[in-house]
């Protein structure tokens, strides 16, 4: 039997809305990530993983995120009529040097150049600068994901690092860059 957790709306702009994500959402979220890695990712990770494996990879790792969360955890989903087109999973004060880490951001291609990136961006800044501290935004992103880089280097991140990462369903490494904002009020100010 499925729960029906309250629904928390965090915010609506041009048709979309925005919430925190629970349970129900389950298998939505992870496919809609399972759907934006085979886009985003082909050529970066093994086509057997893309082709055979994400959607549960996925779904195991939304199902823990979800079931059992961290404490500083915040999962806000973009919804357009009922679906769920884009979301993003923070980590609010995650590292003393660089603040809150971004693990995730994902829309569906089907809505991305209309803002719904850039709003779940504000709403994390808008999180981060109510709870935390330390007011920095980090993440990281793929160095071959150049639709993704370009994104973040609009919105005001510089490029701290460069690590060694191993992609799921590979055995190779491959460059993983440390995006960093080091005020989330650069955010802040993109929906002015």
């Amino acid at each position: 039997m499925r729960t029906i957790q309250r629904l928390v709306v965090i915010g609506v702009n041009q048709f979309m809305q925005y919430r925190i994500a629970n349970i129900n959402d389950l298998e939505s979220l992870a496919k809609l990530h399972a759907e934006s890695w085979r886009e985003s990712y082909r050529g970066i990770f093994p086509d057997n993983f893309l082709d055979n494996e994400v959607w549960e990879e996925r779904r195991s790792s939304w199902a823990n995120r979800l079931s059992s969360p961290k404490q500083n955890q915040r999962v806000l989903i973009a919804t357009e009529n009922s679906q769920i087109c884009g979301f993003i999973c923070a980590l609010g004060n995650e590292s003393p040097k660089w603040g809150t880490f971004i693990d995730n951001l994902h829309v569906s291609q089907s809505v991305q150049g209309n803002g719904v990136g850039k709003h779940l961006m504000y709403l994390i800044s808008q999180w981060v600068d109510e709870l935390f501290e330390n007011k920095g935004i980090y993440l990281e992103v793929l160095e071959d994901n150049l639709n993704a880089r370009s994104f973040y280097h609009r919105m005001g991140a510089k490029h701290q690092e460069t690590n060694l990462w191993q992609p799921p369903g590979s055995d190779e490494n491959i460059n993983d860059l440390l995006y960093v904002w080091e005020s989330n009020h650069q955010l802040l100010q993109i929906n002015k």
